[in-house]
């Protein structure tokens, strides 16, 4: 007993630093994936372009009557007008600040932050359904699934991302910038959809 107890004590600290390297994987993912071929770096973001629309277009089809053909995807259009007009923007601020970030690096990192950002929106599905079978049973307005999935995907490429940035770079200017970086990824989303929110009718199921 006395000894099951000291190996218990033994394999803590080693399960908690395997926890903390785990934080910093991304960054030695980021790096690594930068010093490979564009289109390496590329396949990454393009399957988890494919995942996130996929599972956002199933979430969009969920109606209060059931599913409907064609999805709504005002969302998920929020969520790619967002990346496309915040990840240059801070691209070129962390030049301009001449961070220890390489340009390939912060592009890598974003394209593991969609990969990543598809696994979980895919994760998500069945729970979206069981919370959609609650919502039809209690008349709810709000479409849960189709608001929930994008936005999801999107705070998941902002947190790996900005965990990215400071990881690479740990001056103070790189952690500026990773909050900005996740302030204007959000800020874009709520403006894209903010005049659906404010016409909630639009958004019943």
């Amino acid at each position: 007993m006395g000894s099951t107890s000291v190996v218990v004590a033994v394999d803590r600290p080693h399960l908690i630093d395997s926890l903390l390297r785990l934080l910093d994987r991304p960054a030695r993912s980021a790096l690594e994936l930068a010093r490979r071929p564009l289109s390496a770096t590329l396949a990454p973001a393009t399957l988890g372009i494919f995942l996130v629309a996929a599972a956002s277009a199933l979430a969009g089809c969920i109606s209060l009557s059931g599913f409907r053909l064609v999805p709504r995807l005002d969302v998920l259009r929020a969520v790619f007008e967002a990346l496309l007009v915040v990840i240059p923007g801070t691209t070129v601020f962390a030049i301009y600040l001449r961070l220890r970030i390489p340009a390939r690096a912060f592009l890598a990192s974003t394209a593991l932050g969609l990969l990543a950002a598809g696994v979980v929106a895919t994760c998500v599905l069945p729970l979206m359904g069981f919370i959609s079978v609650v919502a039809v049973k209690s008349r709810a307005d709000l479409p849960i699934p189709l608001l929930f999935v994008p936005g999801l995907a999107l705070a998941t490429v902002a947190a790996l991302v900005a965990r990215v940035i400071v990881t690479l770079d740990t001056s103070k200017a790189a952690r500026w910038l990773s909050r900005a970086f996740i302030f204007s990824l959000g800020a874009v989303f709520v403006l894209r959809i903010n005049s659906a929110l404010l016409n909630i009718h639009t958004w019943l199921w």
